[in-house]
């Protein structure tokens, strides 16, 4: 691991803490709307909504992603997009493609740091690769 820090540029860096810091304020925001909101919501949501359960479900694993990809970018990356991914699809099929722009907004945080997530990977194996060679 310190092999692969040694190899971080600085942009590289400034992704990871971009990533991290959006992160931070999607996990925020979510924890926030689970206590405030959370015994209201909660026993209303049904498994034959799209926007029900499985949309809790791809919210908590996006969000899952995006805590694994502090440790391992590659997996918690493609977990966080995929999962954003996810989320855009089923508020689509809930709510018609008309809705598509509000959810992309929505997930956007979780979307961008995804993406900077698996750039960092692919960044960090890029330069430890050249500079082995």
């Amino acid at each position: 691991m310190a092999k692969n820090q040694k190899c971080d540029s600085g942009w590289t860096t400034a992704m990871r803490w971009a990533a991290r810091i959006l992160a931070l304020i999607a996990v925020g925001l979510f924890v926030y709307f689970i206590i405030e909101f959370g015994t209201k919501v909660f026993p209303s949501l049904a498994w034959t909504n799209p926007q029900g359960v499985p949309l809790l479900i791809a919210l908590v694993l996006a969000l899952a992603g995006v805590v694994i990809a502090w440790r391992w970018e590659l997996i918690g990356g493609l977990i966080a997009v995929g999962c954003s991914a996810a989320i855009i699809a089923l508020v689509c099929a809930g709510s018609g493609p008309d809705m598509f722009l509000c959810a992309f907004y929505f997930t956007l945080p979780l979307l961008l740091a995804g993406v900077l997530y698996l750039g960092c990977c692919w960044r960090t194996r890029k330069t430890s690769k050249s500079q082995s060679a």
